[in-house]
């Protein structure tokens, strides 16, 4: 309310409409004067009828630009949904990508075909991870490339997307679609164990691949790593960066939930 006055103030129609309260209170001072000292009454009336008419001017100048204002202000929160309809397009088609190779991640290789590959769901547990390495099974990806590499590359992909839709948007009637859009860059950002994750690919302990390693102890779930980190017992741990992008998962997962939903809303959104 008060950031609207302070605009309204500013504006050509608040300037004038000061100017004239200003000139309307100096014109019944002056014919209240003139009444006390028993001038003509003609002149006084002259006064306070162009006293209360440019009250009534200033109501008039207010009421307009009032209705200026709204209208545009609705016609900014319009086209401020436009460009968001706009950037979704794009997003959309980077989430339907990143479930696809999300769900591959979080599949034993064994299941990918049972499901649907486009679920949207935070419920998998830390043992289901233990085929990220595989492929994904997808042919346009080939047969060398793991589930995690493909996933990686779509999600900073949609990440990056994200960050430019926060950079030409002002966001200033979808404040909530913003703190969740927010929300996903910084989480992708702050639990982004790519480096490690994709360096132990080429990486060995003794003989054995690091991958096998930590696959076969993702699989395990009497090694509890979840509860292990939880407890600080997980210190320099190589299965660290595993339990981070297991979090990471549960938390893009609600945060693509709550853009859907939101994006579902502004579809049938009525401004008024």
């Amino acid at each position: 309310m008060v950031n609207k006055m302070k605009k309204w103030i500013k504006s050509a129609a608040g300037i004038v409409s000061i100017t004239l309260f200003v000139i309307s209170i100096i014109l019944l001072l002056v014919a209240i004067c003139l009444d006390y000292e028993n001038f003509s009454n003609n002149i006084n009336n002259t006064l306070f009828s162009l006293a209360t008419n440019l009250l009534g001017i200033i109501i008039t100048i207010s009421f307009v630009q009032h209705f200026i204002d709204r209208q545009n202000e609705k016609e900014d929160h319009r086209e401020e949904n436009l460009k968001i309809k706009r950037y979704n397009r794009f997003i959309h088609v980077l989430i339907i990508r990143y479930l696809m190779y999300f769900n591959s991640v979080i599949t034993p290789i064994e299941r990918r075909n049972e499901i649907n590959p486009l679920r949207l769901s935070s419920q998998f547990e830390f043992e289901d991870m233990c085929d990220l390495y595989k492929c994904s099974l997808y042919l346009c990806e080939g047969i060398s490339k793991s589930s995690i590499e493909s996933f990686y590359e779509i999600e900073e992909i949609l990440r990056n997307y994200m960050i430019d839709m926060i950079q030409n948007i002002d966001f200033k009637y979808n404040k909530e679609l913003e703190r969740i859009i927010m929300e996903f860059v910084k989480k992708s950002i702050e639990y982004d164990m790519r480096g490690a994750i994709l360096g132990n690919m080429t990486a060995y302990f003794g003989k054995e691949k690091m991958i096998d390693i930590a696959m076969k102890y993702i699989k395990d779930p009497s090694h509890d790593w979840l509860g292990k980190l939880q407890r600080g017992e997980l210190d320099s741990n190589m299965m660290v960066p595993y339990v981070q992008l297991y979090k990471l998962l549960k938390i893009e997962t609600e945060l693509i939930k709550k853009y859907k939903d939101y994006m579902a809303t502004l579809d049938n959104q009525i401004i008024v």
